[in-house]
Parts: C-alpha cells; sequence; structure tokens
C-alpha cells in the first residue's frame, strides 16, 4: 500500500484539519474536535441540519456542508460512525435554540448511535427530528425500501431539505421534503477494482478482471452479483434499466442523474458514462432535467461509480435549483 499519510492513528484529525483549511472560506473546525461546521453560522430561527458518519469517503457529507446543505458533519474513524454522545456534544455546540434536522445514514453503526444522539438531545428539549436515507437498490429488495442502504444518493433529499431550511421552512416542512426526495431517489454502484483499508493495509475486496461488481456498498461491501466486463454504454444502460425497473421510473418523467465516483474513476469516465445515461433515458422517454458527475461519496481509491436518478415533481425542481454552496458542490 504507498498513501500520502502519516500515523494511521492520526488519519481523520489530519485529513479534517487540512479539508478546513483548504475550504476555510466556507468551513470551520473547533480545536480538538471532529466537528465541521459552517464557516457563517445560518440565521437564528432557521432549521439547522446535522449528521454523524464514519470517514473514509472524502468529501463525503462534510463536503456538504456550507449553504444550502448541512450545517454540521461530525465524524468518527475511517467506516466507523461517530460514538453517539460525542455526536450529541457535537449538536449541543451549535443549538442557539433553532430547529435541527438529524439524518442518518441506514448503516447499523450510524443508525445505533444517530439514535442515541438523538435522544440525548429530546432529553435536553431541543427541537428536534430525525430522518434515515435508504437509497441502494441492491441492499434489499423493491417492496422492503426502509432496509436499504444509504449511498451517494443522500446527495438528493439533503440538497432539497437544505434549501427549505434556508428558506425559512419548519422543521416539519423539512422532514417533508426530505422524506419525498428520498422515496424518490434509487442508487446502484457499480466496481471494477479494489481499495485497501488506510489504515491496516487491507485489501478491502476483489474484483475479477473480466467482471464488474454490482451492488457494491460505500465500505467496500461486495456487490450482490457480477456481470461481464463491457462498455460504458453498455454498463450504462444494464444500470439505468435497473434503476427504472425498481421505482418504476416512466415514460413522461423528469430526473435528475448523479454519476458518483467512489474514488479513482477518471473524470473521463464519469463524463462518458453520464453521457450513455443521458442517451439511454432519452430513448426511454425520460426526461434529464439536471445532474451531475464527481466524487461525491468515495471508498477510498476503489475502482467505480454509482448512478442515482431522483424523479423530480415542480416542488423538487425548485428545491433542487436553490442555491447552494459548499465545497464538494456548488450551483451558485
Amino acid at each position: 500500500m504507498k498513501k500520502f499519510l502519516n500515523n494511521s492513528s492520526d488519519i481523520m484529525d489530519e485529513t479534517m484539519a487540512g479539508y478546513a483549511l483548504s475550504n476555510r472560506k466556507r468551513l470551520c473546525l473547533p480545536p480538538e474536535t471532529h466537528n465541521m461546521m459552517r464557516k457563517k453560522a445560518k440565521e437564528k430561527g432557521k432549521v439547522k441540519l446535522v449528521a454523524g458518519n464514519g470517514g473514509g469517503h472524502e468529501p463525503g457529507l462534510m463536503g456538504w456542508v456550507g449553504f444550502g446543505m448541512y450545517d454540521l458533519d461530525c465524524l468518527g474513524d475511517i467506516f466507523t460512525a461517530q460514538a453517539g454522545r460525542i455526536f450529541f456534544e457535537a449538536i449541543k455546540s451549535i443549538n442557539d435554540g433553532s430547529p435541527i434536522l438529524l439524518t442518518i445514514a441506514n448503516h447499523a453503526g450510524d443508525v445505533t448511535n444517530g439514535n442515541l444522539a438523538f435522544s440525548l438531545c429530546k432529553k435536553e428539549s431541543m427541537e428536534i427530528e430525525k430522518v434515515l436515507f435508504y437509497d441502494d437498490i441492491a441492499s434489499a429488495p423493491k417492496g422492503q425500501e426502509e432496509e436499504r442502504r444509504g449511498m451517494a444518493g443522500m446527495m438528493f433529499p439533503i440538497k432539497c431539505a437544505g434549501a427549505m431550511a434556508e428558506e425559512g421552512a419548519s422543521l416539519s416542512e423539512c422532514v417533508r421534503v426530505f422524506e419525498k426526495a428520498r422515496d424518490n431517489v434509487r442508487t446502484i454502484a457499480l466496481t471494477l477494482g479494489s481499495c485497501t483499508h488506510p489504515a491496516t493495509g487491507f485489501q478491502m475486496t476483489e474484483t475479477p478482471a473480466d467482471k464488474v461488481g454490482l451492488g457494491a456498498g460505500v465500505h467496500g461491501e461486495s456487490g450482490t452479483l457480477e456481470t461481464p466486463f463491457a462498455s460504458s454504454r453498455e454498463l450504462a444502460r444494464a444500470a439505468s434499466g435497473m434503476l427504472i425497473e425498481d421505482k418504476p421510473f416512466k415514460t413522461g418523467d423528469e430526473v435528475c442523474v448523479l454519476v458518483n465516483g467512489m474514488g479513482s474513476t477518471s473524470m473521463m469516465e464519469l463524463s462518458i458514462f453520464y453521457r450513455d445515461v443521458y442517451a439511454y433515458l432519452e430513448d426511454r422517454g425520460i426526461k434529464v432535467y439536471d445532474g451531475t458527475a464527481g466524487n461525491y461519496i468515495t471508498t477510498q481509491e476503489m475502482a467505480g461509480l454509482s448512478l442515482s436518478f431522483m424523479k423530480l415533481d415542480e416542488e423538487l425542481k425548485r428545491c433542487w435549483d436553490a442555491l447552494c454552496s459548499t465545497p464538494a458542490y456548488t450551483n451558485c
């Protein structure tokens, strides 16, 4: 394993410090914490959006801290959820009496610790609600959506809820729009190669050279099946077809598209894949309203990508188009 690292025990401390320094017009990191926060706090009274999660997915959720998205992301170690009590203290540090929306990715550690932080906040009489991300069609069958993992498609509901919060919407309205967006999102991952855990050096998965893994998770979990390696066009059609069938998305629908790089996939590849998805959706009579391609939720240097669709209506279009300025995504 060759990576630009110092001591393995300092990886997340140094990662967060460097990320805050390189984005210091947007972010701040209080000393001796893992609390990535907005440089300019949101106006008192507006809903604050918070998350607690593990590192190793950079930019990950801390890349979505800023105007129009998160107010706080409290990170744990690599692929390890932040402890519930530490997450609670992080939320407490930004609590000014404003309502709080706590988001949880549907992974065991995130759920356990997020629920603990939520319970402690309720005991402090904070006005707080919690919501769960789940968009990965490979991790549970259709009809069991609430059992699915959170993947890069998490970007869509947090962008929409964040827009509502900036507008001054109530906590219940932010929850409603978050859940509406989430329930209209579907994601599938395609992997070509593995990665190594930066602290241990262990290879996390293995994909044969002539195969593509389908359904891998954001922590390097193996996919549910393999398919022969093929062209971008063929793989885009296969992945898009799986998402279309699962929702289902129908002729005449309008969607946002997210092509997310998992670490080592080049911008060239992501752009070609996005083009191929766009063409396939056009052929199916599904209109691409907007979208993006880039590295948002990674798994170290894993070779692969994930594809997400969000079905739109007029409200979700407005929320998606609302101004947003974060290190990882901006439309200002």
